[in-house]
């Protein structure tokens, strides 16, 4: 168990934190109000939370500005409190603290781990056990690769990026070209990949090297697991896209583009800048205008909920129909 002091706490969270009281116990961890104890941290937005979270006594709390102010009169003296705008904000900070694995992430390259010669490893990066990077790769400052991660040949991943395990980075891309006898005969994919700084890919994530020049996530894109990207991708900076996302090859994904689960988007296509698409919309042709969008046939957001509310009763409608045209002595045909 780690014990962290309220001094390291405010020295880590900056401005994102405001000192209310200080009391000197320190915490050792994180935990829900409904079970934190005399050593927790507790994050609450809700008065409801904070009540618990004061039932258990908790060591320390962090309160949004307007719960703080509904419960200021009743908060105990012997409990550490801040003040943040932003709870979600307040954790990317604090959370740091208490992240255990961290300890596991040494700079260095795992013994285990097969590093071609060519290739060139910051010194500041963690290289897990049993990857694999090939000939003149390249991974940046402060970068982790989980272990089972296979990197290419002359792909590049940048600053600061988080690559978890069975991640696949510059495998060939899905080319062929089929005769008149339907013999399938590979293109060669002679280019490659480059992630560029502070991205972030899940497990499982597949990320296809280019024909002939490359597949480029810009900087500050964050992947779940289990997404493809296929060859001739480019995404804008800052995409947030939920796990089961597949992209065909030679699309051009916009900056700040978000995606729920299970999006599908067709090749040879563009989507906008500050598109958002819910889960499981499907892209067919190109996105010219920011906004957000579902279903299949894409629409925009409002009107694809309507559709799919409509869907469970298409049956009865048909049914409705049809006794009208059988009244009508009319066919479907007619």
């Amino acid at each position: 168990m780690k014990s962290i002091s309220i001094d390291q706490i405010i020295e880590k969270s900056g401005d994102v934190l405001v000192l209310k009281q200080k009391a000197n116990s320190p915490v050792s961890e994180v935990l829900p109000a409904e079970l934190a104890k005399s050593t927790s941290l507790v994050f609450a937005s809700h008065k409801n939370l904070l009540d618990k979270a004061l039932e258990n006594k908790a060591a320390a709390l962090i309160l949004t500005e307007a719960v703080f102010s509904e419960a200021e009169k009743q908060l105990p003296k012997n409990v550490t409190i801040w003040t943040t705008k932003n709870v979600q904000a307040a954790m990317t900070q604090v959370l740091q603290l208490f992240d255990l694995k961290r300890s596991f992430h040494t700079q260095g390259i795992h013994p285990t781990a097969q590093i071609h010669p060519t290739a060139k490893i910051s010194p500041s990066a963690h290289i897990g056990a049993y990857s694999v990077i090939e000939a003149h790769a390249a991974v940046g400052d402060d970068t982790i690769i989980f272990p089972h991660v296979y990197v290419g040949a002359y792909c590049e991943i940048g600053q600061r990026c988080y690559i978890a395990s069975f991640v696949s980075i510059g495998s060939d891309g899905f080319g062929f070209f089929t005769d008149k006898t339907f013999t399938h005969h590979k293109i060669p994919q002679i280019g490659k990949v480059v992630i560029e700084d502070d991205c972030e890919l899940g497990a499982h994530c597949a990320i296809d090297r280019a024909t002939l020049t490359e597949t480029r996530i810009k900087k500050g894109s964050k992947f779940d697991n289990f997404c493809h990207i296929a060859h001739n991708v480019t995404f804008g900076e800052n995409a947030l896209v939920a796990a089961g996302f597949i992209v065909a090859g030679s699309a051009k994904i916009g900056k700040n583009f978000m995606a729920s689960g299970g999006v599908h988007v067709l090749g040879h296509l563009s989507v906008a800048d500050n598109v958002i698409l819910s889960g499981r919309a499907a892209v067919t042709s190109s996105v010219d205008k920011s906004g957000m969008y579902g279903g299949y046939p894409l629409e925009e957001h409002r009107e694809s909920t309507k559709t799919l509310a409509s869907l469970p009763r298409v049956k009865i409608l048909r049914k409705q129909v049809n006794k009208i045209l059988k009244h009508l002595n009319l066919t479907e045909e007619e």
